[in-house]
């Protein structure tokens, strides 16, 4: 096995579930997809997103104060690809995608009608982490589709294809055969 000091700039501990983090400002609608997400606590419901300051999203986050985590089906690749592709600076997000979103119901972020779960999430921290911020946003509610979800909760990939991302513009999604209890 080849070893090298730290980190390098890999996909190494890819494949990640794509979540598509919305926000608004100013009526300024922006998405940007993620794979450095994770869920932080159950009590209180924390969600955490990170993302750099490079972004445009980064700024929409800090003047609103909240944002949105939206998961959506492998069949969506090409808009999240190409929302990771383009500047919200630039292009209006918004309009690339003809399935639309509405706004949240506890917080004024854009919830896409394409997902089939969404977190609606209040800021109430961020913790610059190297080349990237952590925003940990308090989850204020959580729209999801039932028929998607068995009775634990579990999503049922027999059902709906998560997006994973592999890196390098390739996106997979799991194989519903491959589903074992331990």
């Amino acid at each position: 096995m080849r070893v090298v000091e730290g980190m390098p700039k890999t996909y190494y501990h890819y494949p990640r579930i794509v979540a598509v983090a919305g926000m608004r400002f100013n009526n300024k609608v922006n998405f940007i997809p993620l794979v450095w997400h994770t869920g932080l606590s159950f009590s209180p419901p924390l969600y955490g997103i990170s993302i750099s300051p490079k972004r445009f999203s980064f700024e929409l986050i800090l003047k609103s104060g909240e944002f949105s985590v939206n998961f959506v089906e492998f069949k969506y690749r090409n808009v999240v690809e190409k929302w990771g592709s383009v500047s919200g600076r630039d292009v209006d997000k918004s309009n690339l995608i003809r399935a639309g979103f509405k706004n949240g119901i506890k917080t004024d972020t854009p919830i896409l009608d394409i997902a089939y779960v969404v977190h609606e999430c209040e800021l109430i921290e961020h913790y610059t982490l190297g080349d990237h911020t952590l925003f940990v946003g308090l989850v204020k509610a959580t729209h999801y589709r039932e028929d998607y979800f068995d009775d634990k909760t579990m999503l049922k990939v027999d059902s709906v294809s998560p997006l994973l991302y592999l890196g390098k513009h390739v996106y997979i999604t799991v194989d519903p055969e491959s589903k074992e209890s331990a």
